[in-house]
């Protein structure tokens, strides 16, 4: 491995997949339901957010496990579209992931596999290639899932260590995995509410009692900035020592919600590498999502309907007492 490599953004996606989408008009079930079309992506939290930002002309830099034929083909188009990467090999086969559009009825099926198993030596291999930079990157993303037999705290490992080189962390994972990476200098946490209601909140609250909730979590010093994106569309920011900020997007079409989280990490990354406040990089993250969602396929490609959606988002400062 190159020493010498170096980059801003670093991500990571310890449980990669090529990404199938395609399109029936009726979902049969006891017999064959024949697609009309199909796209064949790169998947994974941490190489989606590198595709975006690097389409958004950032330097990031994708590091993940691959092995087996989906392995080989992941490499090949991530190289043709001019992604950095940096692939650690692994005995077992990388995963394939479906979404199918039921065009009869509009609704959208979303099939996830549950990924390789990596030997002991596979996962230090991976740990130790997120820290073969040289300078430290300056942001280390960490998203998607933990694939089996992978420690549930694997990203708390790196979060604390690349927390130490000062590279800040941005986590966007879920369940086990993201209680254990909690509580170990993770500079920002990006959860939906599902994974907030995870950690022994309510699910249901209004947006000023979710604000509250969060800034309890906050006040034990689990992470230094928490954004909770809402069902709805938009998401609540909560940051020590500021008034919670909640924003809104606007109400769209939805074709496919794949992607959609990795799009706000993506704006929101690539913005704080470009020196905006979080206030605004989170803007252009519920902007994203909320273009992302509108498109086929699993990436932010629209960058003129993302500044106009930009301008579409509603701030709102929320107050109350926190403490």
């Amino acid at each position: 491995m190159d020493k010498t490599r170096s980059a801003d953004i670093v991500t990571f996606t310890m449980n990669p997949a090529i990404d199938i989408f395609g399109a029936t008009p009726t979902l049969f079930d006891d017999s064959k339901s024949r697609c009309e079309k199909a796209l064949q992506q790169p998947g994974g939290g941490g190489i989606n957010v590198a595709r975006n930002i690097c389409r958004m002309g950032g330097n990031a830099h994708v590091v993940y496990p691959a092995g087996g034929p989906n392995g080989e083909l992941l490499e090949i188009l991530l190289n043709d579209e001019g992604t950095p990467q940096t692939v650690i090999p692994i005995a077992d086969h990388t995963r394939q992931n479906m979404a199918i559009t039921e065009l009869s009825s509009g609704k959208f099926y979303h099939f996830v596999f549950p990924g390789p198993r990596l030997t002991a030596a596979e996962q230090e291999a991976c740990f130790n290639a997120i820290f073969a930079f040289n300078p430290p990157p300056r942001f280390v993303v960490l998203s998607g899932s933990l694939p089996h037999d992978v420690p549930l705290d694997f990203y708390g490992r790196i979060t604390k260590k690349a927390n130490q080189q000062g590279s800040r962390v941005i986590l966007d994972t879920s369940g086990p995995a993201l209680q254990n990476s909690l509580y170990q200098g993770a500079w920002l946490a990006k959860l939906n509410r599902k994974e907030f209601a995870s950690l022994g909140f309510p699910e249901d609250d209004d947006v000023s009692s979710l604000a509250r909730n969060m800034n309890t979590l906050l006040a034990k010093n689990a992470v230094e900035h928490l954004i909770v994106t809402l069902s709805r569309g938009g998401a609540v920011l909560v940051s020590n020592g500021q008034s919670p900020v909640f924003f809104k997007a606007p109400q769209v079409p939805i074709i496919s919600h794949v992607g959609a989280g990795d799009g706000f990490v993506s704006a929101l990354t690539y913005q704080l590498a470009q020196g905006a406040d979080l206030t605004t990089a989170t803007r252009y993250g519920v902007a994203a999502a909320t273009v992302v969602i509108q498109t086929e396929g699993n990436q932010l490609t629209d960058f003129n309907k993302l500044t106009e959606t930009v301008e579409l988002i509603e701030e709102q400062t929320i107050h109350g007492n926190f403490t």
